[in-house]
């Protein structure tokens, strides 16, 4: 109990969510279309680790659900999306997750998760940002600017001098369930995503 305590103080980062960000008028929503986004995920899990966490996605509802679980030292599931060709997404300001709903408003946070072609480089490495929608604001939707991408990561480390994120050259996303906002069984769901310009 004492380490989830301590964890939770540690990790803890504030979460972008739909009232973090004030109305913004003259934004285009460009949603994902299935020939850009594959149907179906690959689950990243703490089994890598030797964890027994889990996870799993149902497409029509974009539904990512699961439990994490602490043993063996593990705590996350992940969900993420290939791109079958590099995408060029300098034209736009960031991505936006629409009807956002997740369980445990007030204590669950996620991750999306962003790669790009500095991260094929170095194994194991993304870029991630923190958020929630604890106030279950459905009119609104959740923008993530591409400039919240602003570190480098290696299983949680920052890649201290590593270059910033290039929307240019975007290669994989993904979205994630971690310790220790969220141990335990987990639900989050959306109506649409994509980009914003």
């Amino acid at each position: 109990a004492l380490r989830r305590i301590f964890d939770s103080i540690v990790d803890y980062t504030l979460p972008l969510s739909p009232s973090s960000i004030p109305p913004i008028s003259n934004v285009t929503l460009e949603p994902f279309t299935p020939n850009q986004l594959p149907n179906e995920p690959l689950g990243v899990m703490d089994n890598v680790m030797g964890g027994i966490s889990r996870g799993s996605w149902i497409p029509k509802a974009n539904t990512f659900f699961g439990e994490t679980s602490l043993a063996n030292n593990g705590g996350f599931a992940s969900l993420r999306w290939r791109f079958p060709q590099m995408q060029n997404w300098s034209y736009a300001k960031g991505i936006y997750i629409k009807g956002l709903r997740h369980s445990n408003p007030k204590e669950h946070t996620f991750r999306i998760i962003l790669k790009d072609d500095n991260c094929e480089r170095v194994r194991l490495a993304n870029y991630k940002v923190v958020f929630a929608n604890p106030d279950q604001i459905q009119d609104q939707p959740l923008l993530i600017p591409f400039t919240e991408f602003d570190q480098m990561e290696q299983m949680g480390n920052s890649l201290v001098g590593s270059p910033s994120f290039n929307s240019m050259g975007v290669t994989e996303i993904g979205i994630m369930a971690i310790k220790p906002t969220v141990v335990g069984e987990f639900q989050l769901e959306f109506e649409e995503w994509g980009l914003y310009v």
